[in-house]
């Protein structure tokens, strides 16, 4: 529950610091009346504004974040650092190395990508007798299961030829 109201709150600030930059852009380039100024664009609306912020930032992590499984089979501790490099690919990285045999948390390379989605980029595998759990955002999860499908599609056709 902790987790879901801080990622709220920091939907709710990222939102409202795109919507200042957005209206601010728009009223400094645009021709007004000399006396508006752009905490008058919403007079008698606030009340609105904020309603709307607070209901999309309250939505968002229900929708923005999932959890997949998928049939992974036995082996993957054994093959944990053959899925890092697998999904180095992807720009993905291992948080730390201390991690336990079942579990991998990941998070991606970039600082800046980090920092956009407000350090709220991790992709955790879990291990679960034969079924691995991606949980994250929806479209990293979404990413990282089909690599991992991919992979083991292709794993058992190596193994089926040979």
């Amino acid at each position: 529950m902790l987790r879901y109201i801080i990622r709220s709150l920091k939907c709710l600030f990222m939102v409202a610091v795109l919507f200042s930059i957005i209206v601010l852009v728009m009223f400094y380039t645009s021709e007004h009346d000399a006396n508006l100024r752009p905490w008058n664009l919403f007079d008698g609306q606030w009340t609105k504004v904020i309603l709307f912020f607070v209901a999309y930032a309250a939505v968002y992590p229900l929708i923005g974040y999932s959890k997949k499984e998928v049939a992974f089979g036995e082996g993957f501790s054994a093959r944990r650092q053959e899925i890092i490099g697998l999904l180095r690919e992807m720009n993905l990285v291992p948080e730390e190395a201390g991690d336990l045999p079942d579990v991998l948390k990941l998070h991606n390379k970039s600082g800046i990508i980090r920092a956009l989605r407000l350090f709220e980029d991790t992709v955790t595998l879990t291990d679960n007798a034969g079924m691995v759990t991606v949980e994250g955002q929806r479209k990293d999860v979404v990413r990282v299961a089909m690599k991992l499908d991919r992979y083991l599609q292709e794993r058992a056709e190596n193994e089926n030829q040979q």
